[in-house]
């Protein structure tokens, strides 16, 4: 028999505040910088950097909300893979290299994106399971 899980870290208030604001003010800083003031890099390059640090990103926001529970972590994390899979496609989609290609990673990126989504599913299905499970009275004899 398994041993039992410890229970959920739960924050306060201000220190979920500290990570969010930690979090969003290092993904603007290197957002801004890849952006707008990285030289010498075409669009489809600096698309492609940006998903790429907000996927970082997201999975660091995603690794600390499996460990706190907050809510506001798990919109971060959905909020940045969003950022991630837009700055994916549209760095495939500016491209300059050759239609196959573009196609190709267009397919791969698919493929990902409903991977995650559909383990999205999962996880928002088994934590319903969860609070069901939880709010459920016991009778008193």
């Amino acid at each position: 028999m398994a041993a039992p899980l410890p229970p959920p870290v739960k924050l306060s208030s201000a220190a979920l505040l500290a990570i969010l604001a930690i979090i969003g003010l290092m993904a603007a800083g290197i957002f801004a910088y890849i952006l707008v003031l990285a030289p010498g890099m075409f669009i489809d390059q600096r698309l492609w950097w940006t998903g790429f640090v907000a996927l970082i990103f997201a999975f660091l926001a995603y690794l600390v909300y499996s460990g706190t529970e907050s809510r506001p972590l798990r919109r971060l994390a959905g909020g940045l893979f969003l950022v991630s899979a837009g700055s994916f496609y549209g760095s495939i989609f500016t491209s300059r290299n050759d239609t196959g290609a573009m196609l190709l990673w267009a397919v791969v990126l698919s493929v990902l994106v409903v991977i995650v989504l559909l383990g999205v599913f999962v996880m928002a299905r088994e934590a319903e399971a969860t609070q069901a499970r939880l709010a459920q009275r016991k009778l008193t004899p």
